[in-house]
């Protein structure tokens, strides 16, 4: 990179605001500022301690990587979104659901890109550029929200347009093969959004991360919430490959993708073909495959056929064993209190046996000394709490919690929804803010009346036999 070109200013705008001649750095060169030429030939680098160095280098990494971003996004928007061939295969409302406001997103990149070009090439040594990053999170950051909010209906689309519309995916496919973007799937691209406005977060913690020693107690806790974002851009990661894989089809669809959700586990099982009974040995078993989620349970078989919200699932063995001997070995009932279609759908499951106890995981259980987890809502603080123990949870006023356990001595066990801490803490300090919990649970012991009437009539049938 030309030093001296960018601090006399020549090159780094246009009229439109776009930096000129493209991102800095260009493929190929160094995204190290110690190698940066001016910098070397400056002694810059005998002047500092490997701290500040590495400080240097964390707020450098945000100028580069975003360089990096925005050349995709052009790749995005000049190769695919202006692509006349392309244009023509599609009708407007197709386009527009397609490529969303991909425009405006670039333009906020343009934007972040020019205000991190013209703080860092004033001057070899910056000072900081994490007001800048806040400045751009207030004002331009939530273009992101609206393109985030149109994904499900972006993926919709082009899996009907690849699935119906020959000449979109033939013209998608010729695109793709393009040298510019480098063997990279068309939807890689569309992805690029909401994968940058995630790790935006992470190189803040970098930048603040480098200010410590690494033997103090600030720089433990940094790296600490450091892997826990890192883990949740995992999780989101994730979130998006499910959300492209599940097709709704005739089911009206619904967001995979959200902050608050994780997946946790998900497989192949079978269940007993309809008209099948378990006194019929000759009963078929199709394959299904579940997502199962923090708060959701989706049944799949090619497309979705059926979800639930996670405390409104029941699982409950044949047998106390998990599963009567030969055909039915392995299987379970599992009940779905309220489907997508606001009904109580039941179904007979099998599950190989290696997984057996994976799947029956997720059933609420009752332990000595504790309630249901799925009992337990979503709480808010309304009076400070000081831990006392290691495993305690400092908590201030208006903090949201998570409960995952509850005991009848009066305390939640629950994790903080701001950086992810797990700890104890009194019911007193808290209330309940998730108004649905309580008619969900209000279902569930719908449920568990419904059954044990079942039971005291079979028992009374039984008895008359």
């Amino acid at each position: 990179m030309d030093w001296t070109a960018r601090r006399s200013g020549a090159g780094t705008g246009t009229d439109n605001g776009a930096p000129k001649g493209g991102p800095t750095p260009t493929p190929g060169q160094s995204t190290l500022w110690q190698d940066l030429p001016a910098v070397r030939e400056a002694g810059v680098l005998e002047q500092l301690t490997p701290e500040q160095c590495k400080y240097q280098e964390s707020m450098f990494e945000v100028l580069t990587s975003e360089a990096s971003y925005l050349r995709s996004l052009q790749v995005l928007t000049e190769h695919f979104l202006d692509s006349r061939e392309l244009e023509e295969t599609m009708i407007i409302r197709e386009k527009k659901t397609l490529f969303s406001n991909i425009l405006r997103v670039r333009e906020v990149s343009e934007r972040f890109l020019k205000d991190l070009e013209q703080r860092i090439f004033k001057d070899l040594v910056f000072p900081d550029i994490c007001d800048i990053i806040h400045y751009h999170a207030q004002h331009n950051f939530p273009a992101y929200i609206d393109y985030v909010r149109n994904q499900i209906y972006q993926d919709k689309t082009y899996t009907s347009l690849l699935k119906n519309n020959a000449q979109f995916a033939t013209v998608i496919t010729r695109l793709q093969e393009s040298p510019q973007c480098q063997r990279l799937p068309f939807m890689s691209f569309l992805l690029l959004p909401f994968q940058r406005i995630t790790r935006i977060k992470i190189f803040v913690y970098f930048i603040i991360l480098s200010l410590f020693s690494p033997h103090s107690h600030n720089h433990t806790q940094i790296i600490d919430e450091c892997n826990t974002q890192v883990g949740k851009m995992r999780q989101m990661e994730e979130l998006i490959h499910v959300s492209q894989t599940l097709e709704f089809d005739k089911l009206k669809a619904i967001p995979i993708i959200s902050q608050t959700r994780h997946l946790e586990k998900k497989g192949e099982l079978q269940e007993m073909s309809k008209g099948g009974t378990i006194f019929n040995m000759r009963a078929k078993f199709t394959p299904i495959y579940l997502f199962l989620f923090n708060d959701l349970l989706i049944i799949t078989r090619f497309v979705v056929l059926d979800h639930a919200h996670r405390s409104l699932v029941q699982v409950q063995p044949l047998d106390e064993g998990g599963g009567s001997s030969g055909p039915y070995e392995h299987c379970f009932n599992l009940t779905l209190l309220e489907n997508h279609q606001g009904r109580m759908m039941e179904r007979l499951i099998k599950a190989p046996s290696q997984v057996q106890y994976v799947v029956v995981c997720f059933m609420p259980k009752v332990s000595h000394g504790y309630v249901r987890v799925s009992d337990c809502p979503q709480v808010q603080c309304v009076e400070q709490y000081i831990a006392q123990q290691a495993d305690e949870l400092t908590l201030e006023p208006t903090e949201i919690i998570n409960v995952i356990r509850k005991t009848n001595e009066g305390c939640y066990e629950g994790i903080r929804l701001s950086d992810g801490q797990k700890g104890w803490f009194p019911v007193g300090n808290v209330i309940e803010i998730t108004n649905e919990h309580v008619r969900r649970r209000n279902l569930r012991e719908r449920y568990r009346v419904i059954q044990a009437a079942s039971m005291v009539t079979t028992s009374k049938a039984n008895a008359l036999h």
